[in-house]
């Protein structure tokens, strides 16, 4: 069905649900569940909320309160109750929590256990007005050339993992050490052969599976730390550890608001494994899931709006139904480029955009592809790709969401020179049209988490910053 007839049908009740939204987020809890989103098959009972519905875009920059730990290659998600969950990613060895340095598994506690919120910092950035779009083959505007006044998608459906770092091998062959975000990495180097650079130089892959880091720089191991922000109270809390300690891993929330954590790399050395964990916040607990079809070094995670859970890497396509507790897989892209954004549109497509490339001859690049997955209508795996429009700028190591005002926003990550950028990419759906959104310090990382929050703003979280500093910076996109 076109998204604008969709758009015209819904109008009528789409103003009562923002009126109720309105009157929820008064309430004591960041959201009720007041909407019920569409279930998938199996889960009749779901109750996870819709976001608050703007025009958009979003346009000012505002640092909130940090993450407890400094992460890259985290994981983030929105729970059904707005709240966004920290999972995962890599850390400094000392004070990194998640189990011991080195550990494969933390230590999973019975109950959240609240940490001291840190002082609030609400000091917004001075907010840069939209630039002009950067010309390429595809069309192109500003954000606000068409206003997108409805999203029917929940917040838990807004999310993906962060992404790998500097370009270099491939992080799905098991003989293959890990990429890292780290200062001086370049896009060149085969895909499929060790990373140049000599072992001893600050800023370049060891082929170890652990990253270099700058003179008086604690090295970075997996943790399994598990942390929830709030948006209403702007303050972090514990939750259990994940069992397995695990970076370059992907989360995503169902419609009964349990918390995936996909894939990823585990262990000393860092191999891409086919775990799945699962978090209900109800009981406070982890469990173990239904193992991936097959191991998945860099995957990228959204949840679309039939409900199901997409995974995806360079090589396959894997499609999560909760219902029936399985898996089912489809084809990549035919870019296949490696750990690209992944995010769900609110017209039940997914859009895969940028990552990392095959560029001409051996050399690796930031991509600018960007494909878009229709799920077939009998079975989700039965679906096809189809190529939308490039983004101006090609990334890798980038995160996105979908923000509620049903564009996509990608932000940072690194561009073809290697480089950390703070540029901000919308995409419009209806329009298939990219328009660049507002530059700031707190747009400026890699290999960081975004999800949006149950206030409707787009958060980044963690990653690394242009001088290989590990963050712990989280910051807002609003209105």
């Amino acid at each position: 069905m076109n998204w604008s007839r969709t758009s015209r049908r819904c109008a009528s009740r789409a103003f009562v649900l923002t009126a109720t939204l309105a009157a929820a987020l008064a309430a004591p809890g960041l959201l009720s569940s007041v909407a019920e989103a569409a279930a998938p098959t199996g889960s009749p009972t779901s109750r996870c909320p819709s976001l608050p519905q703007i025009a958009g875009p979003l346009q000012s920059w505002e640092t909130v309160t940090a993450l407890p730990t400094p992460r890259v290659h985290l994981a983030a998600t929105t729970g059904c109750d707005g709240r966004i969950y920290a999972i995962g990613g890599q850390a400094a060895e000392t004070g990194a929590g998640g189990g011991a340095p080195g550990s494969p598994t933390g230590t999973p506690g019975p109950t959240a256990s609240p940490t001291t919120p840190t002082s609030p910092t609400t000091t917004p950035t001075s907010p840069t007005a939209p630039a002009s779009p950067t010309q390429s083959p595809a069309p192109t505007g500003t954000p606000g050339s068409s206003a997108t006044t409805t999203s029917t998608v929940g917040p838990a459906s807004l999310t993906r993992k962060p992404l790998a770092g500097p370009l270099g091998p491939s992080t799905d062959d098991p003989t293959t050490s890990p990429t890292t975000d780290l200062p001086t990495a370049t896009l060149t180097g085969s895909p499929g052969a060790s990373p140049t650079g000599s072992p001893t130089t600050p800023g370049t892959p060891t082929g170890t599976g652990s990253p270099t880091s700058p003179p008086g720089v604690a090295p970075l191991t997996p943790v399994g730390t598990v942390q929830v922000y709030d948006p209403r109270k702007n303050a972090w809390t514990d939750a259990p550890d994940l069992p397995t300690a695990r970076t370059h891993l992907a989360a995503a929330t169902d419609l009964d608001g349990r918390i995936y954590a996909i894939g990823g790399r585990s262990g000393s050395s860092n191999q891409p494994t086919d775990i799945v964990e699962v978090y209900t916040p109800s009981s406070g607990s982890w469990s173990t899931g239904k193992p991936l079809p097959s191991a998945m070094g860099d995957p990228s995670a959204a949840r679309g709006t039939d409900g199901r859970i997409y995974v995806l890497d360079a090589k396959t396509l894997a499609i999560y139904d909760p219902g029936s507790d399985s898996w089912s897989t489809a084809g990549a892209p035919p870019s296949g480029n490696r750990a690209p954004v992944l995010t769900a549109l609110p017209d039940g497509r997914i859009l895969a955009a940028g990552g990392i490339g095959a560029g001409g001859g051996s050399a690796a690049r930031a991509a600018t592809d960007v494909f878009a997955y229709t799920p077939g209508s009998k079975a989700a795996e039965k679906g096809s790709w189809a190529q939308m429009s490039d983004l101006p700028d090609g990334v890798a190591g980038a995160a996105g969401a979908t923000g509620p005002d049903g564009r996509v926003y990608i932000i940072g990550g690194r561009d073809s020179a290697g480089n950390v950028t703070g540029a901000v990419q919308v995409y419009t759906p209806k329009d298939d049209r990219w328009a660049a959104g507002p530059t700031s310090s707190p747009s400026t990382r890699a290999g960081h988490a975004a999800a949006t929050g149950g206030d409707g703003r787009v958060y980044v979280l963690g990653g690394t910053s242009s001088s290989g500093k590990t963050l712990n910076t989280v910051a807002a996109l609003s209105k």
